[in-house]
């Protein structure tokens, strides 16, 4: 007999103040850094005065990934313009289950057309992320002209900006995860946030 395939539970749960000693140990991973727009390390104070700025900060949304109850990434939101929510992710953990980074992606584009006012996704991406480059491309984001970058490494980069129309996203959401191995689709079942 055959054992039935295992998909992981996928979780987004809101911060807490819980999770902040893990947040700020992964924020300041330096493969975590480098894809960030300020790669600096972030201090415990300034870790701290930015969650109390972001519990009362209505604009923003900030998750942790739980897979299977184990917290192993953030996912987060804010309102980049009227009806269009800017997203951010990154995985904190390297041990978990293979094409967590695409669940992300699908969570990201999920959560935003749950949420009725919006209209579009957006994303910022440095040039040199090439893995996520290909990710966006991949689910059929938007180009949009570069943004000026900075230099990284002494080697120049440019922002790379996308958007998703959510009206798309509604349309070809089945069609998407069908080009996507069959377990990530499978896996996107398993998908859920809570408040």
């Amino acid at each position: 007999m055959v054992a039935a395939k295992q998909y992981p539970v996928s979780q987004f749960r809101p911060l807490t103040k819980a999770d902040l000693e893990l947040i700020w140990q992964w924020r300041n991973q330096p493969d975590i850094r480098r894809n960030m727009h300020n790669d600096t390390p972030i201090s415990w104070h300034e870790h701290l005065a930015w969650f109390e700025k972001l519990k009362f900060d209505l604009s923003r949304n900030f998750f942790v990934f739980y897979q299977n109850e184990r917290p192993i990434g953030v996912l987060n939101f804010n309102q980049h313009s009227s009806g269009v929510l800017e997203w951010g992710c990154y995985l904190g953990e390297t041990n978990v289950w293979p094409g967590s980074g695409l669940l992300l992606e699908i969570a990201a584009l999920d959560y935003a057309t749950m949420q009725n006012a919006q209209y579009s996704l957006y994303a910022e991406v440095l040039s040199f992320n090439q893995s996520v480059l290909k990710m966006h491309q991949l689910f059929g984001y938007q180009p949009l002209p570069d943004l000026p970058g900075k230099h990284r490494d002494n080697q120049p980069y440019q922002v790379k900006a996308f958007h998703y129309p959510l009206a798309d996203w509604r349309a070809n959401r089945d069609a998407v995860l069908a080009r996507l191995p069959k377990q990530i689709a499978a896996a996107a079942s398993f998908i859920q946030f809570t408040q």
